[in-house]
């Protein structure tokens, strides 16, 4: 009875399992059908809303964007092509200028003080200057007058592209002609200003030779009509500027000629050719940069270059500012920045600079010149110095000029019709607008994470910098995978939404945009910069968010998509020309900076990626997008995002397996990895005056983030170690700086190895204590020491003050600092023809307390720097230069320009 009932029991089990089986499969077979069924109603419904884009116009916009990449890229390259004379003399020409260019050039090396320097180009310049002046003697109103100085001083160098430092120089050379109509001296001028001395291994081609050629063609061109002199113009030829400033500070508070000028263009380069940029302008004299952007006939400008520039991020610094604030001098600073791979290398030659650059810098000036000569305003010029401005040009095209109180009020005005707009659609449609601004956060994040992933990856298996030799792997790195991951994200999300909500929904995300490009904005003008008319200009698709409001705008897909893309037009096309702008101005300076250079990349291209594909939203959403539901969860984002990635990584994988290395050796353009050699003999005394240190050491330096281990003779070699500091207390750690560009570098990009050759100096580095004065300060009753030294030297000395940690450098007999100074960085520079120089300075100490004072407290370091002669390098520094040169032509990773000096350091305790 028991098995019957058990035997019944089980079959009523398994019928109703089989039921409830039926039951579910009939319940998965029902959704299955509605899902299939409201599938099919959305692509039906997505089939007849003929408001929807297509494919076809996706490639209009594809087409669109890829013409204003290229367009953009081109006309930044665009160059006129070099003319002769004419007959009239009237012409700028770039073949006349380039024949005394490649005679500078070809001098070689040409640091201050040097024979190159100082005997060979000072000496052509002033050849050239007197021949124009006997061709042009008969002339009639010319007034042609050529001076020479040497001068000698002492001033401050503020913390910008060095940590700051003060500075002593002697017999400092310039060249000056001043050129007038008629026999009396004007008593208003305009000056003219480039250096002719080199970094101390560079030919100085373009930086700065290229200025000092266009200089002299002016010249000839003025000598020959003298009735375009409405007031006097002096052409300053200063033969110290890379050893810190020092000629163009020595003309300018000492020279007789300095209190006539009321304003002043500086022509520098921190590239090799291409098109000039006017990046530094004023203080305000808006009159000034009015006559630039009036006259310039091919105008590159930008006051986002002024505010980079001037805010340090920048890794240079130029006599633009000794002019502004020894000279009290308003003027315009225009530099060559493309092709930066070059400047202070070996490979800075004149044979280099771009054909045209000459040429387009020469039209420029040459008529900003001509109209600054006639502006009434330079009569009173700080009578108009009242005005900040915003300036650009428009893809090369034109220029675009206003003041900044006016860029303020378009700034508040469209700024507050974005609030008035979105606040209505916040209001009418709430779920729809918290949805909207979820679905573009989830946007901005996605393109975060992928561009933080490629970053890391991109250091993780290469070791940066994969671009720095072509540039167009930067976008392939982050361009390519910021606007495929951020549209694909887009259409994922909008999938997920019913068809007809589509076209509220893609309003409301044009809307979300520009509040964040609103808020942005608000930033930058709260803090009066400049800069932000780039978002002022990505504002301008506000016109069809107000024409949709009031139901202007047209629902035709074609017309809709046509017009979008016109008004996004002004906003992206700066966008993406400004990329192209910094990418080629800054990949070349990451070769020089020790910081991780990958993330400043991917924010440069990041920036254009977002901009096109956030503005591109509101189209996404309007577009026929007929993906199931089911496929537009979570699992699907995920794999996108892997997607990306993984195609991204394989396409720079193929390409790395190509391009190895960074670097490419090309005689006609190459793209070296930077280096810093230091031969160096080091005596170090500790405080009872006892040589604890006498050794020869060899210091490798790489300015760029993969370090001195890239360097392949260093990598391979096991006697390069990483460095060990002598003195606790030295914040330069017996680096043989020139300057105090401590701060530029980190552990990785410095190894040292001892040497067995041994320098042997005619002259050795000398430091003697002459004095030393104990007191009190009656303020406070803390004592002080009161030091006089004696230094003998090359021409080029650093000098490094540490004092204790209980004391502070009060006073110098170089400079008085602001407030008491943990440590002290001084330069003495001089020029004799033996390269031998002794200096006398004072230095004070305070005690921080009021203990004792210790006996020896102040720490005193020397580099004596051999930059030129027949002790500048070693026969190891020789050797190692030739093997580089001999390697390099055959293997990317000897890709290598060193610059190398031998070094004379001692420190000792007083």
């Amino acid at each position: 009875m028991n098995c019957y009932i058990s035997q019944l029991l089980n079959f009523s089990v398994i019928m109703s399992t089989g039921i409830r089986r039926r039951h579910v499969d009939e319940q998965k077979k029902n959704l299955l059908e509605k899902e299939n069924t409201e599938n099919e109603e959305r692509q039906r419904e997505l089939e007849n809303d003929v408001r929807l884009l297509r494919p076809f116009h996706w490639k209009i916009i594809a087409i669109f964007y890829f013409l204003l990449i290229f367009g953009a890229s081109f006309l930044h390259k665009c160059l006129p092509e070099p003319k002769d004379s004419n007959q009239e003399e009237t012409q700028f020409s770039e073949t006349r200028a380039v024949k005394v260019l490649q005679e500078l050039s070809d001098y070689g090396w040409k640091p201050a003080g040097s024979y190159n320097c100082e005997e060979l180009t000072r000496n052509r310049i002033l050849k050239e200057l007197s021949d124009i002046k006997k061709q042009n003697e008969n002339v009639e109103d010319l007034r042609f007058d050529i001076d020479t100085q040497y001068v000698s001083g002492c001033f401050d160098i503020p913390a910008h592209d060095t940590e700051g430092m003060n500075i002593c120089y002697r017999n400092v050379s310039n060249v000056i002609a001043r050129l007038g109509k008629g026999e009396k001296k004007d008593k208003i001028s305009v000056l003219l200003n480039c250096h002719y001395d080199s970094w101390p291994t560079s030919n100085a081609g373009s930086d700065d030779l290229s200025s000092c050629a266009l200089m002299l063609e002016l010249i000839r061109l003025y000598s020959k009509n003298p009735n375009q002199l409405n007031h006097d113009v002096i052409f300053l030829f200063n033969g110290a500027e890379e050893s810190s400033l020092l000629a163009a500070h020595g003309f300018i508070t000492q020279h007789a000629w300095r209190h006539e000028i009321r304003a002043f263009i500086n022509l520098e380069a921190s590239g090799s050719g291409g098109r000039e940029l006017l990046f530094q302008a004023g203080p305000a004299n808006q009159w000034l940069l009015n006559s630039y952007l009036e006259a310039a006939v091919h105008p590159h400008c930008s006051v986002i270059g002024q505010e980079v520039f001037q805010s340090g991020v920048y890794p240079g610094d130029t006599d633009f500012r000794i002019f502004r604030d020894h000279g009290r001098v308003p003027g315009l600073d225009l530099a060559f920045v493309q092709n930066g791979y070059w400047w202070h290398t070996e490979f800075d030659t004149a044979e280099r600079i771009t054909q045209g650059s000459l040429q387009r810098a020469g039209e420029n000036v040459y008529a900003t010149l001509n109209h600054l000569l006639k502006s009434p305003y330079l009569e009173k010029p700080a009578k108009y110095a009242d005005r900040k401005t915003v300036f650009f040009d428009f893809l090369g095209l034109f220029v675009v000029i206003y003041p900044l109180t006016f860029a303020h009020f378009i700034n508040l005005t469209a700024i507050l019709a974005v609030i008035v707009l979105v606040s209505h659609r916040f209001y009418t449609k709430t779920f729809l607008t918290f949805l909207a601004l979820r679905d573009y956060f989830l946007t901005i994040v996605t393109i975060a994470i992928v561009l933080k992933a490629m970053t890391f990856m991109s250091v993780f298996t290469y070791g940066a910098m994969r671009w720095y030799t072509r540039h167009w792997l930067a976008l392939v790195a982050y361009g390519l995978p910021s606007v495929w991951a951020g549209l694909s994200v887009q259409g994922l999300l909008t999938a997920r939404l019913a068809p007809k909500i589509r076209e509220d929904y893609g309003s409301t995300l044009e809307l979300i945009h520009l509040t964040l490009i609103s808020g942005i904005l608000l930033v930058f003008t709260y803090y009066d910069v400049a800069s932000g008319f780039l978002f002022a200009l990505l504002l301008i698709p506000l016109i069809k968010s107000l024409a949709s409001n009031f139901g202007a705008w047209p629902e035709c897909p074609t017309l809709n998509t046509i017009l979008t893309l016109v008004i996004s037009l002004p906003g992206c096309a700066m966008a993406i020309y400004t990329t192209e702008m910094l990418l080629s101005i800054f990949i070349p300076i990451m070769g020089r900076s020790s910081y991780n250079p990958e993330p400043v990349v991917s924010f440069f291209v990041a920036f254009s990626a977002a901009c096109i594909v956030l503005s591109l939203g509101g189209l996404v959403a309007k577009s026929r997008n007929a993906r199931p539901v089911n496929e537009a969860g979570f699992l699907e984002f995920v794999y996108n995002l892997l997607g990306v990635l993984l195609v991204t990584l394989t396409i720079l994988y193929v390409f790395s397996s190509f391009w190895p290395s960074p670097y490419r050796f090309d005689e006609k353009y190459p793209t070296a990895k930077r280096t810093q050699f230091f031969h160096v003999n080091q005596m170090f005394y500790d405080r009872n005056n006892q040589l604890s240190v006498n050794e020869t050491r060899f210091y490798a330096i790489s300015h760029d983030y993969r370090g001195a281990e890239d360097i392949p003779f260093v990598k391979s070699d096991p006697e390069y170690t990483g460095l060990q500091c002598h003195y606790e207390n030295n914040p330069w750690c017996e680096i043989p700086f020139l300057f105090p560009t401590k701060g530029r570098l980190n552990d990785r990009n410095i190894r040292v190895r001892a040497v067995e050759e041994r320098l042997k100096f005619k002259n050795p580095v000398k430091i003697l204590g002459i004095s030393k004065k104990h007191g009190v300060y009656m303020a406070d009753g803390k004592g002080n020491i009161e030091y006089s030294f004696s230094v003998i030297g090359t021409g080029q000395i650093s000098v490094y003050v540490i004092p204790d940690p209980t004391w502070l450098i009060s006073n110098t007999s170089v400079s008085e600092p602001k407030v008491p100074q943990d440590n002290m960085f001084l330069y003495f520079t001089c020029s004799t023809p033996k390269n031998i120089c002794e200096w006398m300075f004072k230095v004070t100490i305070k005690k921080t307390t009021q203990t004792p004072s210790d006996e020896k407290p102040l720490l005193v370091g020397i580099s004596s720097h051999h930059l030129h002669g027949p002790e500048m390098q070693s026969e190891s520094i020789k050797n190692m230069i030739s093997k580089i040169k001999e390697n390099r032509v055959h293997s990317p990773e000897w890709t290598v320009t060193a610059s190398a000096w031998n070094v004379d350091q001692v420190y000792n305790y007083f």
